[in-house]
């Protein structure tokens, strides 16, 4: 018996010095952040980013220009890689763009992106008791005070699933569209153009459109608010499609008819 709790209390030993080194390495990796820190490395990440083609930055992002970027939404490693590489591209000093995704990107980034500083690129969503992320008060103010800053770029999802190319109507999500009318910054639509290579979906393309500005608004119900917010969200997601060819537009395959509407429906607000 003594023999055998010598035996484990010497692996319950070999075990605490091997996390504590394994948290002392994430330690270190996660305060390298060195796409922020660097422009040489922003410019090997997106070298390093292979086959995706990227259309001219537009210039409503710009440096200095406040924005809240939108997309389809494939998977969450193809979105993530295709976010490194436009937030790599956008003019100016150090990484502007920061993304709003759930705490498995950043609990679960290999060693290369926790080097990079995902750690310090995202906004973590909660999941709730309903199956629902959501944002923890502490990092919605966070978000809140983001926006608020001169050349700061948001980006997150319309929709909760990746089914398809990721345009899913019946997921619908409205932060973008609650940030975008209450800090009065505008939507910029883009496109995230897939292609399948061996049995393999991957993303070969980014697109942008048109910025969305907020419109103004008078009074509204809490019923006229809601609605508002997923009639703006619908909008984006139009215009997210039109940048993506037939077939890759999910639920909004009619675009043009539908955008129309949508347009309608907003003017009475």
């Amino acid at each position: 018996m003594p023999l055998m709790r010598e035996r484990i209390r010497y692996i319950e030993a070999i075990s605490i010095v091997r996390r504590e080194i394994s948290d002392g390495v994430d330690a270190r990796l996660h305060s390298l952040v060195l796409i922020k820190r660097s422009g040489k490395v922003r410019e090997m990440v997106d070298l390093g980013i292979r086959g995706i083609e990227v259309e001219p930055i537009p210039s409503s992002l710009d440096e200095g220009e406040r924005a809240i970027l939108v997309s389809n939404y494939p998977s969450v490693s193809k979105t993530l890689w295709a976010l490194l590489k436009v937030g790599c591209r956008l003019p100016g000093e150090g990484f502007r763009l920061k993304a709003i995704a759930r705490k498995e990107v950043k609990t679960e980034a290999n060693s290369l992106l926790k080097a990079l500083g995902i750690d310090k690129l995202i906004f973590p969503a909660q999941k709730d008791e309903a199956g629902v992320y959501k944002l923890e008060r502490r990092t919605y103010r966070e978000v809140l005070a983001y926006l608020d800053q001169p050349g700061y770029v948001l980006w997150l999802s319309l929709t909760g699933k990746t089914r398809g190319n990721g345009l899913s109507e019946g997921d619908l999500r409205t932060g973008a569209a609650l940030f975008s009318l209450m800090k009065r910054v505008p939507i910029i639509p883009m496109g995230l153009v897939t292609k399948e290579e061996r049995g393999k979906s991957k993303v070969v393309k980014i697109r942008f459109g048109e910025p969305i500005d907020p419109p103004e608004v008078g009074g509204m119900t809490e019923f006229e608010r809601s609605d508002f917010l997923i009639d703006f969200s619908k909008l984006a997601m139009c215009e997210i499609a039109k940048l993506l060819p037939p077939g890759q537009r999910g639920d909004f395959e009619r675009v043009e008819e539908e955008g129309a509407q949508i347009e309608r429906r907003l003017e009475t607000y």
